[in-house]
């Protein structure tokens, strides 16, 4: 998704396999500056398994087991297309890979295909002499090699920017499952705002939500900081996992949209500088509404749109038609799995 293709793969040869390489890429890890660092688990045969080391480095809580709708992160493609989409939102540009000599030709060839997708500068430890196996992985991909452990500091502290030049989100960046929610009790909404109601045209279509003036996008309090109802509720929001579930419960959370107005919204409805999501009142569209967002819920929200473009979804479909379906079911495990209770709008 970037102009001119990703930048060449970096491959970090520790031929010894020695723990101050490995030391080195862990201190790496830094979301804020759009760096993450993943080490796989190669006892996880499951074939989005690394997809699931990838969502847990940003933050992102899987669906567990007993949740029916667990099936999309069971399933490859859509779980890669989840961590795509939330290492786009969350201005990730490098991605560093520990143990990749341990990894299936399969999930070398995921790895490959998300640095293609996204346009992330993609660093792999091997830790052992180079084969013609790697070589071999690599013949269609530009690439360079390091062998000191100088040069191997200076390339994994390198920090790729994203195309808009901001930084990540400002994740906490664990490398394994994200950890119990807070105090673990349940949360509601705060009061919701009134939208401005919004003319349309007769015989006209609804527009889409219109640019706002955009501030600079902040980061959702982080678990430890959380004081204030909206802070816990925006942290636990930052854990969904499936892009479209945190976009579709974090609209509800800021507007109070129900089910019915939530299944309305459409790709254009959310504004390109996430500022800003239109909620319609019916299909007829006579009182839509504009609400703006919040600076916590901005990268949640675009998430949805970066998500729509990796799928190459019409901008004016629905966005979640799936999951507000068989009376939301699936949106309402997901609030299920953060204890998040859906409340209606008054």
């Amino acid at each position: 998704m970037t102009a001119g293709g990703p930048p060449p793969v970096t491959v970090i040869n520790d031929k010894d396999d020695h723990p101050d390489w490995t030391a080195a890429a862990h201190t790496a890890h830094d979301p804020d500056l759009g760096r993450l660092t993943i080490d796989p688990s190669p006892a996880n045969g499951a074939p989005a398994a690394l997809a699931h080391d990838l969502l847990y480095a940003l933050g992102k809580r899987l669906p567990q087991g007993g949740e029916t709708h667990g099936t999309w992160a069971d399933s490859q493609r859509p779980a890669w297309d989840a961590a795509c989409a939330w290492t786009l939102a969350h201005h990730i540009g490098h991605l560093i890979v520990c143990r990749t000599d341990r990894l299936t030709h399969a999930r070398f060839r995921q790895l490959l295909t998300l640095r293609e997708r996204s346009g992330i500068r993609l660093t792999l430890l091997w830790h052992r002499p180079v084969t013609i196996a790697l070589r071999t992985l690599l013949e269609q991909t530009p690439y360079h090699l390091i062998d000191t452990l100088p040069q191997a500091r200076a390339v994994l502290n390198h920090t790729e920017h994203s195309p808009d030049g901001t930084r990540s989100a400002g994740q906490q960046g664990p490398t394994g499952p994200a950890s119990s929610l807070d105090d673990a009790q349940w949360i509601t909404s705060p009061a919701w705002p009134d939208g401005v109601v919004t003319d349309r045209p007769k015989r006209a279509g609804c527009p889409g939500a219109p640019d706002l003036t955009s501030t600079k996008s902040s980061a959702p309090p982080r678990r430890e900081q959380s004081r204030t109802p909206v802070d816990v509720l925006a942290a636990r929001l930052t854990t969904v996992a499936h892009p479209l579930h945190a976009t579709a419960l974090t609209i509800h959370a800021v507007t109070g949209a129900d089910l019915n107005r939530l299944a309305l919204i459409r790709g254009i409805d959310i504004n390109e500088t996430a500022t800003a999501v239109k909620v319609h009142d019916s299909t007829a569209h006579r009182r839509c509404q504009l609400y703006s967002l919040p600076t916590w819920a901005r990268c949640l929200v675009r998430a949805a749109g970066i998500h729509g473009q990796l799928k190459d979804r019409a901008p004016d479909s629905p966005l979640f038609p799936l999951i507000t379906a068989q009376g939301g079911e699936q949106l309402r495990l997901t609030a299920t799995g953060i204890r998040y209770t859906l409340g209606h709008h008054q």
